[in-house]
């Protein structure tokens, strides 16, 4: 019995809710660590200060689903519909985000630092604002995105004040009309960048590589 115990104590039982209808539920500040979510519908869900980390997300429909403040890290969110949702604060740390849909989402001050996407090796790829045609005016206010491959987002009027992108790659970006206001770019390969009408006042653009970008008008 006491190997037993010991036993169910180092492996606890997950929560199992794969392909479960969960829309609008509020679910906010509950613990599903590790919780099996796959397939899930979610969408309008209120998850806010939920702590999902490490929980299998794959494939969920969470379209317009509160997610404010929630613990994401080690999340797997491969193909996860997470179009306008409120990811405001939210820590990613780590997550899995291949192919997952984030348009019109909410994602100040969201933590991707280590996030993952279609390229394994790259620290993080954001398909939503990486692919373009898709919506832009994207929210990404103070968000982390150290290191993430952006190359050729479209991220025309977007907002990422504050938000801090050093060592990204942005080559062939569209930044027209962003909002870049104290963000940290350093390092981050802007050649080939648009940033036409982007508003850079008090960004760090410390040993910023900006050859070719047609940056006229800046403020």
């Amino acid at each position: 019995m006491e190997g037993r115990d010991s036993e169910e104590e180092k492996d606890p039982v997950r929560i199992k809710l794969s392909d479960a209808y969960l829309s609008r539920a509020d679910l906010a500040g509950a613990d599903l660590a590790g919780a099996d979510l796959s397939g899930a519908d979610l969408a309008g869900a209120n998850l806010a200060g939920a702590d999902l980390s490490g929980a299998n997300l794959s494939g969920a429909h969470l379209t317009r689903a509160d997610l404010t403040e929630a613990n994401l890290s080690e999340a797997d969110l491969t193909e996860a519909n997470l179009s306008a949702a409120s990811l405001a604060d939210a820590n990613l740390a780590g997550a899995d985000l291949s192919q997952a849909q984030l348009a019109r989402a909410d994602l100040t001050n969201a933590d991707f630092s280590g996030a993952e996407g279609r390229d394994q090796e790259s620290p993080v790829v954001l398909e939503a604002v990486r692919e373009p045609g898709l919506p832009t005016a994207a929210n990404l206010a103070g968000a982390d995105l150290r290191g993430a491959d952006l190359s050729g987002a479209d991220l025309s009027a977007a907002n990422l004040a504050g938000a801090n992108l050093s060592g990204a790659d942005m080559t062939e970006a569209d930044l027209s009309a962003a909002d870049l206001t104290e963000a940290n770019l350093a390092r981050v390969d802007l050649s080939n960048a648009e940033l036409a009408a982007s508003d850079l006042s008090g960004a760090n653009l410390s040993e910023a590589n900006l050859s070719k970008a047609d940056d006229t008008p800046v403020r």
